[in-house]
Formats: C-alpha cells, sequence, structure tokens
C-alpha cells in the first residue's frame, strides 16, 4: 500500500503530543517520524545548551532528514505517518509539504493541533517523568513520557528504574518553549492554510483513550479529520 496520509501533531510543551502519537502509532502500516530520530547526535548535541537554542535544528538539515524519511517509508508497507511535534515553524512547514509532494505526491497532509490551557501544560510538565534506561536517546536526554510503577511513582513500571524528570521541562527550559511554541503557531497556520491544508483542533484535556478514539476512526477511514 503506498503512503496516504500524512498526520502533524502540533501543540505547545506538555500538552501530550507524544502520548498521542504513541497510542495512534501503535497499528499496523503507521510510523512515526520524530526529527530527533532522524539527525546525527552531534547536531542534537549543539541545540541542548542554552534556551533559546533548545532542540532547534538547522533547514538544511530538516530538509534532508525529510526528505531521507519519506523516501524510506515510501518503500515499506507504511500508509500513514505521524510526525510528533513537526512541524515547528512555517518554514518548516514548506519543507514538509514539498518533501510529501515529491516523495508521495498522492498523500493527504492533515495536521491535527491539540490544545489545553495552561494551568494543565503546568501540572502535566510536572509530573512527566523518563526512563533513561527504557529509551536509548542519541543525546541521553530522552523524551517519551515513561509509564510509573503501580508501587512507586518514581520508578520504572516497565523496567524498575528510577525515573527522572524531562531535561526540557526545568522551569527556564520550559518558559523559552512555550514562547517559541506561542510565537510561531500563528505562522504554521498560516502557511498550512495558504496551501490549502486545514488543521484539525483536539481538546487535548479530554482522557487519553477518548482523544486517540477521537481521532482513530479518521485514521482509519482515510477520510478528513475534522
Amino acid at each position: 500500500m503506498a503512503l496516504a496520509l500524512v498526520v502533524p501533531i502540533l501543540g505547545p510543551p506538555a500538552v501530550g503530543k507524544t502520548t498521542l502519537t504513541l497510542a495512534l502509532g501503535n497499528r499496523a502500516r503507521r510510523h512515526t517520524f520524530r526529527l530527533r530520530d532522524q539527525v546525527p547526535a552531534d547536531v542534537l548535541a549543539a541545540t541542548a545548551g542554552t534556551a533559546a537554542h533548545l532542540g532547534w535544528i538547522g533547514t538544511d538539515i530538516v530538509d534532508q532528514a525529510l526528505h531521507s524519511y519519506l523516501d524510506f517509508v515510501v518503500q515499506r508497507d507504511v500508509d500513514v505517518v505521524l510526525m510528533d511535534n513537526f512541524p515547528g515553524s512555517a518554514g518548516q512547514v514548506s519543507l514538509l509539504l514539498e518533501a510529501v509532494a515529491h516523495s508521495a505526491p498522492m498523500a493527504r497532509v492533515e495536521p491535527l493541533e491539540l490544545h489545553a490551557d495552561s494551568k494543565v501544560l503546568r501540572n502535566r510538565a510536572r509530573q512527566r517523568r523518563v526512563c533513561q534506561r527504557c529509551e536509548k536517546d542519541p543525546v541521553a536526554d530522552p523524551r517519551i513520557p515513561a509509564k510509573p510503577s503501580l508501587f512507586d511513582d518514581w520508578l520504572c513500571g516497565k523496567c524498575g528504574a528510577l525515573l527522572h524528570f524531562r531535561r526540557g521541562d526545568a522551569p527556564r527550559l520550559l518558559e523559552a518553549r512555550t514562547k517559541r511554541f506561542d510565537s510561531s503557531i500563528d505562522k504554521i497556520r498560516a502557511a498550512f492554510t495558504a496551501n490549502g491544508v486545514d488543521i484539525a483542533l483536539l481538546d487535548a484535556t479530554l482522557p487519553a483513550d477518548h482523544a486517540v478514539g477521537l481521532v482513530e476512526p479518521m485514521l482509519n477511514s482515510r477520510s478528513p479529520i475534522s
């Protein structure tokens, strides 16, 4: 089957993008794109030093990563790609649409934006933890929320290792990441709209299984997300 649908999943820090992407991606013929998984570790390491540039990767590297990734998945049995926290700028919207048009011209791009109020976001950031043993991050900065043990909130429910707060959830870094999102999201929306691509909205305060239940049929039916 050919790649049919690309779903960028957008939203502010701690809104639940990765949690939703993991749940939706746990199906046959689906694949998840995370930019940090597609670039060299030394590039990632260079973005981790300051709040202003935390996680930010240059245009040429992003463009190359997108083309390489899409060329890879179109050769596999993948018909849905979920893009976790991408694109992060209006420029990256253009790179994405151009890469899809080149590698999978019949695929639709249907962004999904998660939203929640600031209080919910702060609480989630304070509560989420990661496992450095289970997630082999290229620069030892795991991002995927870990499921804690039933017996101890600070132990990984999968391997029993001690859990840690995400580095990017430190107050100063979280504030910088949130400001960056707030300053770019209107331009991201406008870039999609200018290309005839609508963004669907999802209330991220819904229980996780409810949110998945709303999106899942849309991915299966191939009807537009709305």
